[in-house]
């Protein structure tokens, strides 16, 4: 079990290599329930409901994830990369990662309240994750139109494909009441402002401030039977935003 770097919430770790044996086979059969709270840009139209999308490993933007559309998207045409001369592409772990078959991804998500941040409109969810890919609930918001706030990766101007993949044409047409591109660059702007501090009398970008100036990603809650008892047991932490 593990989280990104950037999310927040509960962790849970094995003491023993008898209760990590029988962790990993919970995890494996999906016997831990897992739910998460986040932020999302704009006010979302659908209440509730599930994100059900293919998820694969993203060629133009390596190792990050994007939703597999079904098409080649256009992975035999992109450049040979290169990392300090080497061609990354000929590495064979690189290459055995990147050409996995797509994998079905399912996240649930439940509106719990309709808010604003510095007066723009945001959403708070309860996302629930089906099934554990990387970066699934991360993905999958963006390519509903609505990224997590703070999100470096998969929001905008971030250093994955833009929308988790999907065009901004099937966007437009799919889900025309998405967060738009203005209102995501404004949110943005004050993401990157809470960001910045001052040290010394000089700006200082380095620094993260906590809150809603970071992932507004959080591991809310996690139930699962205790590896060694089976005693039911349920850890919870309030989101920091």
């Amino acid at each position: 079990h593990r989280l990104d770097l950037d999310t927040s919430g509960v962790v849970v770790y094995a003491r023993s290599d008898l209760a990590l044996r029988n962790l990993n086979e919970a995890f494996r059969d999906r016997k831990v329930k897992k739910k998460y709270q986040a932020l999302l840009c704009g006010h979302m139209a659908v209440l509730e409901g599930e994100i059900n999308m293919p998820l694969k490993r993203d060629r133009r933007s390596p190792p990050f994830m994007r939703v597999d559309t079904g098409k080649d998207d256009d992975d035999n045409t992109i450049e040979q990369e290169k990392v300090e001369g080497e061609d990354i592409n000929k590495h064979g772990g690189f290459d055995k990662m990147m050409n996995k078959a797509p994998k079905p991804s399912l996240t649930l998500f439940h509106v719990i309240s309709f808010e604003h941040l510095d007066g723009l409109p945001v959403t708070r969810v309860e996302l629930t994750p089906i099934t554990g890919r990387t970066h699934q609930l991360r993905v999958h918001c963006a390519s509903i139109g609505h990224p997590i706030i703070g999100d470096d990766i998969y929001g905008i101007g971030g250093e994955g494909t833009p929308n988790g993949g999907i065009p901004d044409t099937v966007m437009d047409s799919t889900f025309p009441d998405r967060a738009s591109l203005e209102l995501q660059k404004d949110i943005n702007t004050i993401i990157q402002q809470r960001r910045t501090t001052t040290v010394g009398g000089k700006t200082d970008n380095s620094v993260i401030t906590g809150g809603p100036g970071n992932l507004c990603l959080h591991a809310r809650c996690l139930a699962l039977l205790h590896p060694l008892t089976n005693a039911p047991l349920v850890f919870e932490a309030d989101p920091p935003f």
